[in-house]
């Protein structure tokens, strides 16, 4: 361990405020020579450093460091992610009743843990209100408010301002790339879906990043260097945001063909074409990862159930349905990247 990060890393009451847990210095403070009197000790699991004139105390100085504390700086402390297909999907899917879920214990964090490994978890026996979905969302945090509002409905409307709200088929995608803070978690209750049609389509992006990561180097190179313009311009809201298929950084992908606009792309003049066609073969192959039978669960939600997946990995989309059969409503909302990590990070040691 860095010696100047150990210093940093002191939260004794003079370092940090015992009652609004900040500290009383800056990192850029600590002195990058920094003299320990003796040979540093462990005893009952904690580590004790001297440190010689500090430069906060203008004496010698204590720092007692919990070997625990040290390890989970260091260490991986949520559990790792597990592939799926359509196969392991419908082998494993977790289902987990609404009243479990709410009273925040075993199923709780049950369903957590598969929200984090899996990106995707089932409720049942949710009540029959609109009210509902808050209080879902609320066990894990604040709802991510948007231009939709606090939460939506998705149903078939005239003059629809977005393909989700209409009868169509609707491709897997992932929701508001267009937006610079992409929620990450999204929640669906059904409330109401009596006509035919309507299944619920959902594959898991992560995999199939994996078998791009695998396979030819220039697919992989295509589709991180190239942005693409997802965009939003109705009812007198402007979003636009650049991105790749692929990041580099962290292992994200986007994708969201219905929000993708050529203009402003960077296929234009002979060397665009070229590029362009480039592009194409490897956005092709990607769709494919994504969309073949093999890869997608497809599920009819029924009134009462309730789907919660992880919109920055799991890519969802619908069967088209008839609504001169029946109806079909459900109740969204989303919970922000932020939110979501800090439940999973506070609740580590449990998941």
């Amino acid at each position: 361990v860095d010696r100047h990060w150990l210093r940093d890393a002191c939260e004794c009451s003079m370092c940090v405020d015992p009652d609004s847990g900040q500290k009383n210095f800056g990192t850029c403070d600590v002195p990058t020579k920094l003299p320990i009197e003796g040979i540093p000790k462990i005893e009952d699991g904690v580590l004790e450093v001297i440190w010689e004139n500090d430069f906060l105390s203008s004496g010698n100085h204590v720092s007692r460091y919990p070997l625990a504390m040290l390890q989970k700086d260091i260490q991986q402390p949520l559990p790792a992610k597990t592939l799926w297909d359509k196969a392991t999907f419908e082998r494993d899917r977790l289902n987990i009743d609404y009243d479990e879920w709410m009273a925040g214990e075993e199923g709780f964090l049950s369903g957590l843990h598969r929200l984090h490994t899996h990106g995707m978890l089932f409720l049942r026996n949710v009540p029959s209100s609109e009210e509902s979905v808050i209080s879902i969302a609320n066990q894990i945090g604040n709802l991510q408010e948007t231009f939709y509002g606090r939460t939506w409905d998705v149903r078939s409307k005239p003059n629809a301002e977005n393909i989700a709200y209409t009868s169509s088929f609707l491709g897997l995608h992932q929701d508001l790339l267009y937006m610079k803070d992409t929620p990450r978690i999204q929640i669906l209750h059904c409330l109401e879906n009596t006509c035919e049609g309507g299944d619920s389509l959902f594959s898991d992006g992560q995999r199939a990043v994996n078998l791009i990561r695998i396979g030819p180097a220039q697919f992989q190179y295509h589709l991180s260097m190239i942005l693409l313009r997802y965009h939003y311009t109705k009812h007198g809201h402007y979003y636009q945001t650049d991105r790749p298929i692929l990041q580099n950084e962290g292992g994200n992908f986007f994708w969201s063909p219905p929000f993708q606009t050529s203009r402003g792309g960077p296929f234009h003049g002979k060397k665009g074409s070229t590029l362009y066609r480039r592009w194409l073969k490897a956005a092709t192959k990607f769709r494919q990862f994504l969309e073949d039978d093999q890869w997608v669960y497809q599920y009819k939600l029924q009134p009462g159930e309730c789907v919660i997946f992880d919109n920055l990995r799991v890519v969802h989309g619908r069967r088209k349905f008839d609504t001169a059969t029946g109806s079909r409503w459900l109740k969204g909302a989303y919970i922000s990247n932020d939110v979501f990590k800090s439940k999973c990070i506070t609740l580590s040691p449990q998941l």
